[in-house]
């Protein structure tokens, strides 16, 4: 047994003796870690030259960037021809293009990818790079559609739109429309919790940028759709035009006093055909079915006086009604309605210069005073219709004599849709599907879009002293302890009528048991589905009000007065989701009225 142990000492000696390294294996280890350390210092300065190269090119990136908004933002203000607009907007655009393009390769190379993996840091290097390739596809799809753009302009004649041009809009714009939208799920799927400093500006920026510029591509592409086969691509088009009139106030802008009919055929339009509202006496029946929540009050006549189609903030059923109207007063059918605003004149107006009427010169800074007050204090009734016809004839005339400028124009335009200004409906099913989409939709499309709340406005007096109406709104969303939210819809009025003020009856009948010089309203708030009114208060006293269902939504109506010179602080109180978004929608005013949104929970 001795003797077995003794053997066994020498043999576990030598097997220790053979596992120990050597200096062969002492040099290869040594040479590996060696190559590993050079290969991690190559990468760190690798990766240091490229972040260098990409934060120049970021900032590169943000200058283009601001070069191009600024060019927006004169556009929006200026008259400039729509050819020289785009030169300047499609050079900012390369040049943001260019940047993005080049900020995109610096950081998708293989060592930023492996980079990626690294703790904290690698989160920075992914959102960059994500951030970074999401840029260049907008900017590049941007930019195509610009290219298009440029060919619609080339292609205008004296006679018209070259509608095969707008239609070579939508493949660039579903492209456009597309690349948003990937942008949107790519930007949703990086984890943010790590962000910090640029990487976290950088993408929040990013995102403020698609929801500022997704819905205008949208908005095009709809457009790029539906104007060629309105403008007679296909077959001739009879489009009517419905003026609203805000100094009389309705819950979707204002009355409907004036009409015009434009016939389009292959891109060329023309005035066919004018009336005013004595053209459409009062109908017995309703001239078409109107459901009992179009508006807050059952006895609107919105189906019997032309001049109350507007009433309810459902544009589909306005337009229904006006081409009803305009069928039995002309005998003709139209297949598309616009309804717009007097303020939308005046970017027309900025377009085309003055234009003359009744030996006066009208001005794009004239048309509130023009249009929607001297006229009730100065003329007869037939005077007042006769002057708004030759005011319409006139604009429209000179706007479709420049058709080169149909896409400034088209610029000029588009933020008034988003104010509510601008409203179309088409009778052709295919078109108003894709109408249906958008902003132009109407008030009533406008709120389910951005599940938003509303406040309508309706003239109770017969007058036309909206026009002399100041306004300020704000929506608060409060917390409650039961977990629902307290939503308090608030709007702060004034009347710029003079005190004192001598108005002539024939303009001013004071229907309603108002006096003469009082602006009466009925305002309604709506809230969104599933909440419940609670009040309504007057100058902080509780008033009377009544529930009303208003095209599905919730609401509260009631009575309001605005003496000349004095006030009025109406709040209405709604228990609703805690989710509640804090988004209110108006009926549009003459004035700018500013809003303020507070709280929110969920």
């Amino acid at each position: 047994m001795f003797r077995s142990q003794g053997r066994s000492a020498p043999r576990t000696a030598r097997a220790v003796k053979a596992r120990a390294p050597g200096p062969r294996w002492r040099r290869i280890t040594a040479r590996a870690v060696l190559g590993t350390g050079l290969l991690l210092c190559a990468a760190v300065a690798w990766l240091g030259v490229r972040g260098a190269l990409a934060l120049g090119e970021a900032t590169a990136l943000r200058a283009a960037a601001d070069r191009f908004e600024a060019t927006l933002d004169a556009a929006s203000s200026d008259a400039a021809h729509a050819a020289s607009f785009l030169d300047r907007v499609s050079g900012d655009a390369g040049a943001l293009a260019g940047h993005a393009s080049t900020l995109a390769s610096l950081t998708s190379d293989p060592v930023w990818l492996a980079a990626e993996h690294v703790p904290y840091a690698g989160a920075q290097l992914r959102a960059a790079r994500v951030g970074a390739g999401e840029l260049a596809r907008l900017t590049a799809a941007g930019r195509d559609v610009l290219d298009a753009s440029s060919g619609v302009l080339a292609s205008v004649k004296p006679e018209g739109v070259d509608v095969d041009a707008v239609r070579a809009l939508v493949e660039p714009l579903d492209d456009a429309v597309a690349a948003i939208g990937e942008a949107r799920t790519a930007l949703g799927g990086i984890d943010r919790t790590e962000l910090v400093g640029p990487a976290a500006s950088a993408l929040g920026q990013l995102d403020d940028m698609i929801e500022r510029v997704g819905p205008a591509l949208e908005a095009m592409r709809a457009t790029a759709v539906v104007v060629p086969p309105m403008l007679g691509a296909d077959e001739p088009r009879t489009v009517l035009l419905m003026l609203q009139n805000p100094a009389e106030l309705r819950a979707a802008g204002g009355i409907t006093g004036t009409f015009i009919a434009l016939r389009a055929d292959g891109g060329a339009v023309e005035i066919a055909d004018q009336a005013d509202s004595t053209a459409f006496p009062p109908a017995a029946r309703p001239m078409a079915h109107v459901p009992a929540d179009a508006s807050a009050r059952a006895d609107d006549g919105i189906g019997r006086f032309v001049q109350n189609i507007t009433a309810t903030p459902d544009f589909a059923l306005s337009a229904e009604l006006a081409r009803a109207w305009w069928r039995q007063a002309r005998g003709a059918e139209v297949d598309a309605v616009i309804a717009i605003d007097p303020l939308v004149l005046e970017p027309l107006l900025a377009l085309t210069g003055p234009v003359s009427v009744e030996g006066e010169q009208l001005h794009a800074e004239q048309v509130v005073d023009t249009l929607l007050r001297r006229p009730y204090l100065e003329r007869e009734q037939d005077a007042q219709s006769a002057y708004f016809r030759a005011v319409t004839d006139a604009v429209f005339t000179a706007a479709l004599a420049r058709p080169a400028d149909a896409p400034g124009m088209a610029f000029h335009l588009a933020p008034l849709i988003d104010e509510g200004r601008l409203a179309v409906w088409s009778a052709h099913p295919a078109e108003q599907a894709v109408i249906a989409g958008t902003a132009a939709a109407g008030l009533a499309a406008r709120m389910n879009q951005e599940e938003a709340h509303a406040l309508l406005f309706d003239d109770l007096t017969g007058g036309k002293l909206d026009a002399y109406l100041d306004a300020s709104f704000a929506l608060t969303i409060q917390c409650r302890s039961d977990g629902r939210a307290t939503i308090l819809i608030r709007a702060e009025l004034r009347s710029a009528v003079e005190p004192g003020v001598e108005l002539p009856w024939r303009a001013f009948p004071a229907f309603g048991g108002f006096a003469r010089e009082d602006i009466g309203l009925r305002l309604t708030a709506l809230a969104l589905p599933g909440a419940v009114a609670e009040g309504v208060w007057i100058d902080g006293a509780p008033a009377a009000w009544n529930a009303a269902t208003v095209v599905g939504r919730p609401g509260a109506a009631t009575r309001v007065t605005v003496p000349p010179g004095q006030s009025a602080t109406v709040e209405f109180r709604f228990a609703g989701e805690a989710g509640a978004t804090p988004a209110l929608l108006h009926t549009p005013l003459v004035g700018d009225a500013p809003l303020a949104l507070e709280g929110g929970c969920g």
